[in-house]
């Protein structure tokens, strides 16, 4: 069988999907598995081992996109096709794909051979969506995601504390304030331990505003680079991170990793796994109290 998942992100929402890329595997260790994302995270994820291919759709305008996948579908002889983005784009790709092919499709939009229903969100953990979508394949056995395979060698703990202080463009809504952060580092260096600032190019000043108030802190956002990201969390004692796509990555690393969100639908479905997620939200993010992280971080760092 010739199975294509699709889920083209954002960048946590696919990493929280591996866990059902990764139960596809177990139970169709045969078949070939071909995963539809962006290209920006086909690079990113290239070793994904559950699957044999990561093919591209960048979601540009949608005739040129329905082409695309069609051309894709039919190249890779797909038997099923298992729509995990289950989005308006997506179901408009289900209605050309049911015109053209004979592939089954799995989603929960319109013209799927199933009549699998999406719960909304803020109702449970989108993983929970995943598993009760794949019960339709008579699977019932979830597999939690796993980014093991990430590590690169051997890893040595030492005493620092990596801070995920930036959030994608769209948000700033999500952002715990730098002053802040910039507190709770003066505490950590205090108590010995080592800063890694963390995030992408487009969290430059704001990591910049942390350095400037608390000098000990360490720019490293050139040793950050997702590729490179789960092997830096796993050195770490303890993970301080906004509401964006890399805390989903730290969560899977079993580390401490302290999660600051907004308390909303997304929060209440989308948030980080992993063994040891201590999850503080509230109506507004940017009105947690550095007291409260203090005391956290003083529970945890006993």
């Amino acid at each position: 069988m010739n199975i294509l998942v699709i889920k083209h992100g954002s960048l946590g929402d696919l990493v929280l999907s591996f866990g059902a890329i990764k139960t596809l595997r177990e139970n169709y260790p045969n078949s070939n598995i071909y995963l539809l994302t962006q290209s920006n995270y086909k690079q990113i994820f290239k070793n994904l081992p559950y699957v044999n291919e990561i093919l591209v759709d960048n979601r540009i305008s949608i005739f040129p996109s329905v082409k695309n996948i069609l051309k894709k579908v039919k190249e890779k002889k797909i038997d099923l096709l298992i729509d995990l983005q289950n989005s308006t784009r997506t179901e408009i790709y289900n209605l050309f794909i049911k015109i053209f092919t004979k592939c089954k499709i799995l989603s929960a939009r319109k013209f799927s051979d199933y009549k699998y229903k999406q719960k909304k969100l803020g109702v449970q953990h989108i993983t929970q969506n995943h598993q009760e979508q794949l019960k339709y394949l008579e699977i019932n056995t979830y597999l939690k995601p796993d980014l093991s395979w990430m590590l690169k060698g051997n890893t040595k703990q030492s005493k620092k504390v990596i801070f995920i202080p930036g959030t994608s463009k769209s948000g700033e809504y999500k952002k715990w304030p730098s002053d802040k952060y910039a507190e709770v580092a003066k505490y950590l260096v205090s108590r010995k331990y080592e800063i890694y600032l963390t995030g992408s190019d487009l969290d430059i000043n704001t990591i910049n505003e942390i350095i400037k108030l608390c000098p000990d802190s360490k720019n490293k956002i050139n040793e950050s680079k997702i590729g490179d990201f789960y092997q830096l969390c796993m050195s770490s004692e303890l993970i301080l991170t906004n509401d964006t796509g890399p805390a989903h990555i730290a969560g899977l690393t079993n580390k401490n990793v302290i999660w600051l969100a907004n308390d909303n639908e997304i929060s209440r479905s989308c948030y980080p796994l992993g063994n040891n997620l201590h999850k503080i939200i509230a109506s507004n993010v940017k009105n947690i109290s550095v007291n409260t992280i203090i005391n956290k971080i003083e529970q945890i760092l006993k």
